[in-house]
């Protein structure tokens, strides 16, 4: 610091001054950094620091809900190495050379590198990352892609065995079935039938029949309504699994599909 030049009597006389209250004592500025901060008032909000929950999720959802949020809201995927990328992996380096190449290779095509939105919500990718290793890898593709459609297996609803034509000709009178000679089914069919004709003669006139076929079969029934209870299933693994998971935002209920939604048609 610098050498003092206020004389004792200029002293004296700034000390009555400011004793008379003809001046006023300026305190001396603090830095910002260096004051002292006040406390957060304590409230039941997340902390600042932690990322916020997603707007719209209810604090329950049924299991079906859960992964139409994390699939279809959030565009969650599965990660086909997970332990690669838990352990720290890295993946292949590519130079510039090898893009610009490939580049190339598609012709005049401009390819999009921005990122284009933000990563899933973490709850979105912890449910993604449960139905990845509790499903098999068939059955995890089939949940998820149904999921991101918003749908569930088609178990045929109002459908039964009906009989139709094989092929159908279209006239004035309206739709009909096409008609074949019986003599072409062999023993299991007619032989041509013999009659006279006005002249007298013998002629043999064709036998008729409509082929038809079955659509849909029962067989087709029964696979459609095994693929849903198949599927729902999976969404009772997935249930179990997910509330024993720790998410942060909601928990899952113990909701389900209908078992046999078929039965209440009946």
């Amino acid at each position: 610091m610098g050498q003092d030049r206020i004389t004792p009597e200029e002293r004296a006389a700034i000390e009555q001054a400011i004793a008379e209250g003809q001046v006023q004592r300026v305190e001396p500025r603090v830095p910002s950094n260096l004051r002292p901060r006040r406390p957060l008032p304590v409230t039941g909000r997340e902390p600042a620091g932690r990322t916020p929950a997603p707007r719209s999720v209810p604090a329950e959802m049924p299991v079906k809900a859960a992964l139409e949020w994390a699939f279809q809201t959030e565009k969650a995927s599965f990660d086909f190495d997970e332990l690669g990328a838990s352990a720290g992996g890295q993946r292949k380096g590519i130079s510039m050379e090898q893009l610009i190449f490939e580049r190339h290779m598609l012709g005049k095509v401009a390819i999009d590198t921005s990122p284009g939105r933000s990563e899933p919500a973490e709850d979105a990718e912890i449910i993604a990352s449960i139905v990845r290793s509790v499903l098999p890898w068939s059955a995890a593709c089939l949940v998820a892609d149904l999921a991101r459609a918003g749908r569930e297996p088609d178990w045929m609803r109002d459908a039964a065995p009906r009989i139709l034509p094989i092929e159908w000709v279209y006239g004035r009178g309206g739709a009909r079935g096409r008609t074949a000679d019986a003599a072409r089914l062999g023993a299991g069919g007619w032989p041509h039938q013999k009659r006279r004709n006005r002249k007298g003669a013998i002629v043999e006139d064709e036998v008729l029949f409509t082929p038809v076929t079955v659509s849909p079969t029962a067989v087709q029934i029964a696979a459609a309504r095994r693929m849903y209870l198949e599927w729902r299933g999976c969404l009772l693994a997935v249930r179990g699994a997910l509330q024993r998971a720790s998410l942060r935002w909601f928990s899952v209920t113990d909701e389900l599909p209908p078992m046999m939604p078929w039965k209440r048609l009946d």
